[in-house]
């Protein structure tokens, strides 16, 4: 069971979700969409798509996976999945902006 850290959106803040350090960046992802959208994680490809519509996970996961010479490389990638702009940086924390 991962921990989760979610802070829900208001009309001046996105959803921002932190994920566990052996979480995966693309689950990190479908549980804050989860969260913020009050589905069932296996429901949202049903509701939305899957999320290789938005973008490759296994990229995404990749993106930002530690090496053994190195840490996680630096920035953030942005999509859109679900109707949010979601935003994901290499600290695995996730914006979700409607």
């Amino acid at each position: 069971m991962t921990s989760t850290t979610v802070t829900q959106e208001t009309e001046q803040n996105p959803t921002n979700y932190q994920a566990d350090p052996d979480q995966s960046l693309s689950e990190a992802v479908l549980e804050a969409v989860a969260v913020a959208t009050d589905i069932d994680q296996i429901a949202l490809a049903d509701e939305f798509g899957p999320l290789y519509h938005a973008v490759d996970p296994s990229a995404l996961d990749s993106l930002f996976h530690d090496r053994c010479e190195t840490e996680r490389a630096v920035g953030s990638i942005t999509f859109e999945y679900a109707g949010f702009l979601v935003s994901v940086d290499r600290a695995g924390q996730v914006t979700l902006t409607s």
